[in-house]
């Protein structure tokens, strides 16, 4: 046609895909879709604290117009769609969520902070989980990526090399972020987490004349845009730390680490019946169920409750308690609130099934 030369079939049709599977490895929602098939944590967590973004001009998270690099509210979202928590909620207080941080921080915990907690309880949670730090760092480009020759092989036979991410850049960002009791605030698992490496086409690191100049050069030999490509590795990094702290959280194990740091209260299915157990260092002076933050019908809870007391049995060092669940199964997740003898609470939050 007039001279043009258009690629043979055979060979546009396997680069076009490799362009539609580059683009599907890096999709957010591809990797929460499959971290939500795994099953949740049985617990309700209440999400506060908060992060600011670095005064720095040459970071990461520089923030001029002041807005938060990542909320409460972002997190929120990312633990609700991969189904890390049985329940997710936010602190809806701004000024509270700032304030919590200097209360944390404390090595006593304050009267309000005490108080705080008891109403996060209250409010059918079981653990608190707080942004703590975004420490800042610059963006590191680390060059051409060895996906060159396939920007190359689009430019000459297709013209869109531009949308090949072939060069690799890297915060050097990393988000502390807490999970906390709701007794006094303890610690109990602290983890800090990383962006990774992030692959940038010619389309989001360069400039206009970047785009001109690509119709004489390979892409993969034209220059970054510095402030088109901090911006574009800003946004997936924030979103990248995100998604490492959601599979952080929901790994195996952290799974086993809250069994080892946390009373064990799980629900143990068997053939036509389904028993709760709790598996505790200390002996039982209370048992409560509830649902949606209130005690369920004394009919239903008493008997369970006092069954569960009377059953105590020493394994090793452990006291272990059992009685069968028999509670509707409508009506929502069920909250399982103890008190040990030596004045200690915790909490879980069980989806309860039919068996």
């Amino acid at each position: 046609m007039n001279g043009v030369r258009l690629a043979p079939r055979w060979l546009v049709r396997p680069l076009l895909s490799m362009l539609a599977l580059a683009s599907a490895c890096v999709s957010p929602a591809g990797e929460l879709r499959g971290l939500a098939a795994d099953p949740p944590l049985e617990y309700s967590v209440l999400v506060t604290g908060q992060v600011v973004g670095s005064s720095s001009a040459h970071g990461t998270f520089a923030a001029p117009e002041g807005q938060p690099p990542m909320t409460t509210a972002d997190l929120v979202q990312v633990l609700r769609a991969g189904r890390v928590f049985l329940q997710a909620a936010e602190d809806d207080d701004p000024a509270h969520r700032q304030a919590v941080l200097a209360q944390l921080a404390s090595p006593q915990p304050s009267p309000e902070l005490l108080a705080f907690l008891q109403q996060a309880r209250d409010r059918g949670h079981d653990l608190l989980l707080v942004l703590e730090q975004l420490e800042d760092g610059p963006v590191d480009a680390q060059g051409v990526n060895e996906r060159w020759p396939i920007t190359l092989a689009t430019w000459l036979l297709l013209g869109v090399g531009a949308f090949i991410p072939d060069h690799t850049f890297e915060s050097r960002a990393t988000l502390r972020v807490t999970l906390r009791d709701l007794q006094t605030g303890r610690i109990v698992h602290d983890p800090r987490v990383v962006g990774g490496p992030v692959d940038l086409s010619l389309i989001e690191r360069t400039d206009f004349l970047g785009l001109v100049a690509s119709l004489i050069v390979p892409p993969f030999w034209v220059h970054d845009d510095a402030a088109a490509a901090r911006a574009e590795v800003r946004h997936v990094t924030a979103r990248r730390l995100l998604l490492s702290l959601a599979r952080d959280l929901k790994s195996a194990p952290v799974r086993q680490r809250l069994r080892e740091r946390l009373p064990v209260i799980e629900l143990v299915r068997t053939e036509g019946a389904t028993v709760l157990r709790i598996d505790v260092d200390e002996a039982l002076a209370r048992v409560q169920l509830r649902r949606q933050g209130r005690a369920l019908d004394p009919a239903l809870g008493e008997p369970l409750e006092r069954e569960l007391l009377a059953s105590v049995a020493r394994e090793g060092s452990r006291f272990v308690y059992r009685a069968p669940l028999q509670v509707p199964v409508a009506g929502g997740p069920l909250q399982v609130l103890i008190g040990t003898i030596a004045g200690n609470v915790a909490s879980v939050t069980l989806a309860v099934e039919a068996p």
